[in-house]
């Protein structure tokens, strides 16, 4: 196992002039007393993590931000960890480190304001002193500072990646982050307040899988990089927080824009301090909240086990429903809803819900057996699988999403040399499924299944004595008004022009590779005795030239496309048309190099064979090597190659796999 990091040179903590931030500094108390004061919270700390598979040997990155929040949650993962380094020095008479071993924290300077650099290196001296090595590090914002309004989602996508950067580069597989009950109350209202379901309003979860953007070269292969995000606090409030870094002696920072109303969270995080006086309000909401998770846990549950059931998944990066196996008609709505919506997400590897109508319309297609109509929807097309007389459904990549989405989700792959993936990840994974799947058994009664919306949601858990009278008055207002602010901020910002969205092409030169649509895996070979590739080209049928310092346009198979390969697979060279003249007359003709016409179609009629065999709704997603002047080069997953010596190779190999994006809701 590689070190985690080399000690940061870095001059002593400092006063600096915190414009922006408000520092809180404790009183001292005795380490005796603190220990004691913190044995709760690290206790309840560490049943969380072994609740979410981790164990303290398991390499840990926490994200910081210098808040009460984060500073919290590294004094406890900081106390959890040195205990059980402790014991294993002891055990095998080892001397510990200055720093504890297998931690890191990540500062992330958004550098949005001047002095967010001089912040950061606060922070990171704070938390060494601490014994926990840090690195910090800085975002870039290539497009200018983001619009006001949209900075604080902006800043939080840059984080994440920032953050998952290093752990890849690290070699860490786990990072926690500081969400606690506070935060996930506020959310709560905040979905309540956008109508969301009771899938929604579940909140964030303990362990969630985050996969990295692209796809990454570890020197050998090509591989999916991704990390567990755990949120080992979700049990604790606010309060709790700031007790922590008290008894701890840590300082933190307060950042005044937490209490700009301009923010939905802001607002809703003032009024719900205003009703916190009421003991059984914030108590209600959140045995709510738990009872809304236990929903999920169960509904993610059984779309897994009913997946593996009735989709099956082809390597040219179409899904098949069975309905026969799948019977939607006796699947009720909430789990049908998310099956259907795992499966969109995966074929399209665009990751949003599915909500309103577009849910509901899904729903209806897929109970209608026989099935007879096709469907577009959440970038997908859905259809009747051929020769399966309605009982099976095809799932295929819509072609107007790809044609609007080729660019924005297509890449080229850097080789630069990775660390292989963690290795613990699949066997936390593994783990979390084990213990998700007896806690949903542990409990027969699922509350919220038949509920439709947020207000079936809210009845039921009065009808059930989850919440009173005053709780259910007070979060229907809460969640009214927000809305009323939310509707208010769309029709504004609807005033303003939409900017004009800029797409780069997707090329390919010889020796790269593209991730296409992050869906198919292209890579161009370059053999080592080739220096030039030349194809032939005469006044009735144009071939190509390429050569190897030239690229190849990619995109999407198009109809015209397998008619070009029938009309290549027709053609008749010089040596047929000598024997029998007339045969081939109405066929196109090729003269020159007749052994590579031979090849060229033998290749095409090999083509057509096997594209025969994908339906034809599917065979538009897969990609296709054009050169400048719009000709046919490759069409490597079914074997087309207009050359012998062009070695471009297309697997399916999406970014996100099926059943990836694990997350637990315990």
């Amino acid at each position: 196992m590689p070190p985690l990091l080399l000690p940061l040179r870095s001059s002593p903590s400092q006063c600096l002039p915190l414009r922006r931030l408000l520092l809180f500094r404790c009183s001292a108390s005795s380490s005796a007393t603190a220990s004691s004061s913190l044995s709760p919270y690290v206790a309840s700390f560490a049943s969380r993590m072994a609740l979410a598979g981790i164990r303290p040997h398991h390499r840990i990155a926490v994200g910081v931000s210098g808040g009460p929040d984060s500073m919290a949650l590294c004094v406890l993962a900081t106390a959890w960890k040195k205990a059980a380094g402790k014991k294993a020095a002891a055990e095998e008479g080892s001397v510990s480190s200055a720093f504890v071993n297998g931690l890191l924290s990540i500062v992330v300077d958004h550098g949005l304001r001047s002095e967010s650099s001089d912040e950061a290196r606060l922070v990171r001296d704070r938390v060494r002193n601490m014994g926990v090595e840090c690195e910090i590090a800085r975002c870039d914002w290539p497009d200018g500072r983001p619009k006001q309004g949209h900075v604080q989602e902006a800043a939080r996508e840059v984080r994440y990646q920032k953050l998952l950067d290093i752990c890849i580069k690290q070699q860490i597989g786990i990072l926690l982050i500081a969400h606690h009950s506070d935060d996930q109350t506020e959310l709560f209202v905040l979905r309540l307040s956008r109508n969301s379901g009771v899938l929604g309003l579940a909140g964030t979860a303990l362990v969630s899988q985050l996969f990295a953007p692209n796809i990454k070269y570890d020197g050998e292969k090509f591989q999916r990089y991704g990390i567990l995000l755990v949120r080992p606090m979700l049990d604790f409030s606010k309060d709790d927080m700031y007790k922590i870094c008290q008894v701890s002696n840590q300082s933190w920072v307060e950042d005044p824009t937490n209490n700009s109303m301009m923010y939905a969270r802001n607002r809703i995080r003032a009024s719900l301090r205003n009703l916190s006086a009421e003991g059984t309000f914030l108590s209600g909401v959140h045995k709510l909240i738990s009872a809304c998770r236990l929903t999920r846990a169960h509904v993610d549950g059984t779309w897994s086990i009913v997946s593996n059931q009735s989709v099956s998944i082809s390597e040219y990066g179409y899904a098949v429903i069975d309905l026969e196996k799948l019977d939607p008609l006796n699947v009720q709505d909430l789990c049908l809803s998310q099956y259907l919506a795992y499966i969109l997400q995966f074929v399209s590897q665009r990751h949003r819900p599915l909500r309103g109508r577009s849910a509901r319309l899904l729903l209806d297609y897929i109970r209608t057996i026989p099935c007879k109509a096709a469907l577009t929807v959440a970038g997908c097309y859905l259809c009747a699988a051929p020769r399966s007389k309605g009982t099976k459904v095809l799932i295929c990549c819509s072609v107007d999403w790809m044609e609007s989405a080729s660019a924005e989700i297509s890449y080229k792959c850097s080789y630069e040399e990775q660390p292989p993936p963690v290795p613990e990840i699949d066997q936390i994974v593994l783990e979390g499924l084990l213990q998700s799947n007896q806690f949903v058994q542990n409990h027969s009664n699922i509350p919220f299944m038949y509920c439709k919306s947020s207000i079936d949601v809210l009845n039921k858990a009065k009808d059930l004595n989850i919440i009173d009278d005053f709780t259910l008055e007070k979060l229907c207002y809460l969640g009214t008004d927000e809305h009323n602010k939310f509707i208010a901020k769309q029709d504004k910002d609807g005033e303003h022009d939409l900017e004009e969205t800029k797409f780069c092409d997707c090329s390919l030169c010889p020796g790269e590779t593209c991730h296409f649509m992050s869906r198919f895996l292209i890579t161009w070979k370059v053999p080592e005795d080739v220096n030039e590739i030349c194809l032939q080209e005469n006044e009735e049928y144009l071939i190509c030239t390429v050569n190897l310092d030239a690229s190849l346009e990619v995109r999407h198979m198009i109809d015209a496309d397998w008619l070009f390969l029938a009309e290549v697979c027709n053609i008749c060279s010089v040596e047929d048309t000598q024997i029998d003249p007339e045969v081939s007359s109405g066929k196109m003709q090729m003269d020159n190099a007749p052994q590579h016409h031979r090849f060229l179609q033998q290749s095409a009629q090999k083509a057509l064979q096997i594209l025969k065999c994908i339906p034809a709704a599917a065979r538009r997603t897969l990609p296709v090597l054009t050169n400048a002047q719009g000709d046919i080069v490759c069409i490597p997953n079914i074997g087309f190659r207009c050359c012998p010596g062009l070695s471009i190779q297309s697997v399916f190999y999406p970014r996100v796999p099926f059943h990836g994006g694990y997350s637990s809701y315990l």
